[in-house]
């Protein structure tokens, strides 16, 4: 590294968010406007500065966790206030700004594809939700300060068994954070990231949590304040308001999935948009993109609570994600690999597996021996002369014609046929 860049680098460190001008004044008075305009440049190009604004309003912070770390070694009640930075939302532009690098996205997606890659995107939410219930939901409370354990919320979301001697918010936090997810595995055909979506996702973890009720789901009007931060978010209720615009309308714009994932779990906080539950709402909203694009869940299960905070505080009062995103990528990749194999048992069978099962094996026997194909007019005849209901016949029809087109060697004994039998069929 050249000695320049060496001395840009400190005077930055010390000065986060200063522009070009300001360097210019302080470092190296001897050298050119235009070395040191080739030293940013070539400290931008390696990663070790980021910017945010454009032109002569460009703004440098140092890269990296490393500066964030020593920022926070003085306590957040001696470092300066800082108010909201319009500029650091205003300054990213989806396609052209990347708080992922390629490196990391190629990582991400590489871990986060199920191996069973013939499922689209709702199918896999769907199959993998009983595990995210528990993981997500014991995962972000977790990261609020909630003493259940894992197993413990596990019995509460599967049979609603609160634990002995907890505080009931706990409780309540989690079944909220259950809510949650299932609207968005529910909707997710239909979530677009609009404010009704992050307004019901605030309200579902919201209920009963607020001194105001009517607050859940709602923007805020009053100032709040960050814990153990020097950070004053936006007062004015106004302001709030079309920044929420802008958040939403860029994140829309972000075609890639993690981008667009981690670009919510930094702006949702920083805004604090909501009087409180915000870093609980972009947890959740964080997952909209991942599970549309069928991609593994960020579950949080396996985050360091502490750098998670740490990398929130250094987005808050540097505008620097670097912690975070370092967090968020070790996160990820982490626990992304549990979720690409999938349980093989369905959480509930199908009501013609059970009530109409006779009927659904003589129909499949029949089409095997008899019309060596599956005959939807001579099944219905079959359902019906057994009783089937007009209200279920179409899901019977559709459950004989899946069970006849999975016949095979090993599973003929239930239909009480030979391999011979199935010589001529037309399975298609």
């Amino acid at each position: 590294m050249q000695p320049i860049d060496q001395e840009i680098l400190t005077y930055v460190a010390s000065h986060p968010s200063c522009g070009r001008d300001e360097i210019c004044r302080s470092v190296v008075r001897q050298a050119s406007e235009t070395t040191i305009w080739r030293a940013l440049k070539r400290l931008v190009a390696d990663g070790k500065l980021e910017v945010s604004g454009r032109g002569r309003a460009t703004k440098y912070t140092v890269s990296g966790s490393d500066v964030i770390r020593h920022h926070l070694q003085t306590p957040y009640n001696r470092r300066p206030v800082v108010r909201h930075n319009p500029q650091f939302l205003d300054s990213y532009v989806p396609g052209k700004t990347f708080y992922l690098s390629e490196r990391d996205l190629e990582l991400l997606v590489q871990a986060g594809r199920p191996i069973d890659r013939s499922l689209v995107a709702g199918t896999y939410a769907r199959r993998i939700l009983e595990k995210l219930l528990v993981d997500l939901a014991w995962a972000s409370s977790r990261m609020e300060g909630n003493t259940y354990d894992i197993l413990q919320t596990e019995r509460l979301i599967r049979f609603g068994e609160a634990a002995v001697g907890k505080d009931r918010k706990e409780a309540l936090m989690i079944l909220n954070h259950k809510d949650a997810i299932e609207y968005v595995v529910d909707h997710l055909d239909v979530i677009t990231l609009s404010r009704s979506d992050l307004f019901s996702i605030h309200a579902l973890l919201a209920e009963g949590l607020l001194i105001d009720p009517s607050m859940a789901g709602r923007l805020r009007g009053t100032p709040v304040g960050i814990a153990h931060s020097s950070y004053q978010p936006i007062e004015d209720g106004i302001t709030i308001d079309e920044e929420f615009d802008i958040v939403l309308e860029k994140a829309r714009a972000i075609e890639n999935p993690f981008e667009q994932s981690f670009f919510l779990l930094v702006h949702i906080p920083y805004l604090q948009g909501f009087v409180d539950i915000n870093k609980r709402t972009s947890r959740v909203a964080s997952n909209v993109p991942l599970l549309q694009a069928g991609l593994a869940p960020m579950s949080f299960l396996t985050m360091n609570d502490a750098a998670y905070i740490d990398g929130l505080i250094g987005m808050y009062e540097l505008n620097n994600v670097a912690l975070l995103r370092e967090v968020y990528v070790e996160s990820y990749l982490a626990s992304a690999d549990k979720y690409r194999v999938l349980k093989a048992e369905l959480d509930t069978p199908e009501i013609a597996a059970i009530a109409y099962r006779t009927a659904v094996r003589e129909a499949v026997r029949h089409c095997v021996l008899s019309t060596k194909s599956f005959s939807a007019d001579r099944v219905s005849e079959i359902l019906k002369g057994a009783g089937v209901p007009e209200v279920d016949h179409a899901d019977v029809l559709a459950y004989s014609r899946q069970q006849f087109q999975s016949l095979h060697e090993g599973n003929l004994i239930r239909y009480k046929l030979k391999i011979e039998d199935l010589v001529g069929v037309d399975f298609s």
